[in-house]
């Protein structure tokens, strides 16, 4: 990925949050290979002094001022950055990296609002209220990982860039100071984990969909988009292990468990062969857009981020030494040894997904995002014979996102709704599918370790 992609300083084809996930994916990436009994260090210095580098050319300005899932994107890439680095050098300066990570929470900190749908966030304020799914699961694992890994910040200066004022001709107000593992991070988690599941984001199978609409003159969240993305599968998971380790709360790895054997099974691990199972088929972890080969930029990514946080979930629990010790809780030898036996039991499905994405690699090495093309399924012409229909009752706005211009969204200065890429459709191999494949791979080497 990086040989091929990365120009000396940033993913030049990547948009601003797959950058910050591309990102996020190499500091995890930097963790794993420290714990490699292999010699990684020149590997881990070069993708080290790479993560650096990024700090300086992300474009913070434009995702700033982005949908509230994108700026927590940039959040977790930040927070994954310094857990790097705090094993890397326990004496590493990490106020710049706390200070981003803050400035960007700062925006969706207090935006969980009671008044529509009694809680959680909306998508993105230049549209209709929709409360989605990643919005809120993204609050959940950015609320819980600030309380766990932030270190503090005292940095008064509330702007993303020292050109921001210049650019935008805007002015913000001073930023708070936000004390390591202050209470009200954990708070937000809690309460946007409590109110998720009374609001039921889940189908008929158990998948969690993409989210709620409300209808005139309502205040509920009414009107579900049955649509279903495998990212919004994944992200809820490292948010439920971080919850489990603040308050020792066992439900919440109960509640992750029972949704990643929901997903596997969904992805037709024990199905009929061939057969669209509700999120692949053969085994094989697959979106809606994959086999109708009009995948977005946003959808090339989904599947990484979906292995990168079950990977997070599946962690061994803690029996000895707390993350925080004084802060967080320890595990059982018994919880332990369950948590480790359920995660064990996924290794041959993530092989299973690791080994069919590997197999749509190039003669360059670069991975597509079809995973399961080569699966003994037919070429797909026009015709678009293996792609599933879509769900009733669904608006997949990620990939046809000309929809957003149309009732119920209601788009009102849709300056940040579009996304910097002219080839949503059959966009073919790319930074995103790569990195999105990387995920798995990753997985797989983690589950073995």
């Amino acid at each position: 990925m990086q040989g091929t992609f990365w120009n000396g300083t940033h993913w030049p084809s990547a948009i601003q949050w797959t950058g910050a996930f591309i990102d996020t994916l190499l500091a995890a990436s930097d963790i794993s290979l420290l714990a490699s009994p292999d010699n990684a260090n020149d590997d881990v210095l070069k993708y080290k002094r790479q993560i650096e580098t990024y700090f300086n050319s992300e474009d913070v300005i434009q995702i700033f001022g982005a949908a509230y899932d994108d700026v927590q994107w940039v959040v977790l890439e930040w927070l994954e950055v310094i857990k790097f680095l705090r094993r890397y050098d326990p004496e590493a300066d990490l106020s710049r990296y706390a200070h981003r990570a803050h400035i960007f929470y700062h925006v969706v900190q207090d935006k969980f609002n009671t008044s529509l749908c009694n809680g959680g966030l909306t998508w993105n304020p230049a549209l209709a209220t929709y409360k989605n799914a990643i919005t809120n699961e993204l609050f959940m694992a950015s609320s819980i990982s600030m309380y766990l890994y932030f270190p503090g910040d005292q940095n008064s200066d509330p702007y993303p860039a020292t050109n921001y004022q210049n650019i935008t001709n805007a002015t913000l107000p001073v930023l708070s100071s936000l004390a390591a593992h202050d209470s009200s991070l954990l708070e937000n988690a809690q309460k946007g984990y409590e109110w998720f599941k009374a609001q039921n984001f889940v189908n008929t199978q158990g998948l969690i969909i993409d989210g709620f609409h409300i209808s005139d003159n309502q205040t509920t969240c009414n009107k579900p988009n049955e649509m279903v993305y495998t990212y919004n599968q994944g992200v809820i998971l490292s948010a439920l292990r971080g919850l489990w380790e603040a308050t020792g709360d066992e439900s919440y790895l109960a509640d992750g468990h029972a949704l990643v054997q929901t997903v596997i099974r969904a992805t037709g691990w024990s199905g009929v062969q061939g057969q669209w199972a509700g999120l692949g088929r053969n085994g094989i972890m697959e979106d809606y857009c994959d086999a109708a080969l009009n995948c977005s930029q946003d959808a090339q990514t989904f599947k990484g981020i979906y292995f990168h946080h079950l990977g997070q979930f599946c962690e061994p629990l803690p029996t000895t030494t707390a993350l925080v010790p004084g802060l967080t809780k320890l595990a059982s030898s018994s919880l332990a040894a369950s948590h480790a036996g359920n995660c064990s039991s996924m290794t041959s499905w993530i092989q299973h997904n690791t080994q069919a994405a590997l197999s749509t690699r190039n003669k360059t090495g670069i991975i597509g995002g079809w995973w399961g093309a080569d699966d003994g399924n037919t070429f797909l012409s026009q015709s678009l014979q293996g792609a599933a229909q879509l769900p009733r009752n669904s608006d997949d706005y990620r990939n046809n996102p000309q929809i957003l211009h149309e009732p119920p969204w209601i788009c009102q200065n849709c300056r940040t709704i579009h996304r910097r890429d002219a080839n949503d459709g059959g966009r073919g191999r790319t930074v995103e599918s790569h990195a999105s494949g990387l995920g798995v791979v990753k997985a797989a080497s983690d589950f073995l370790a």
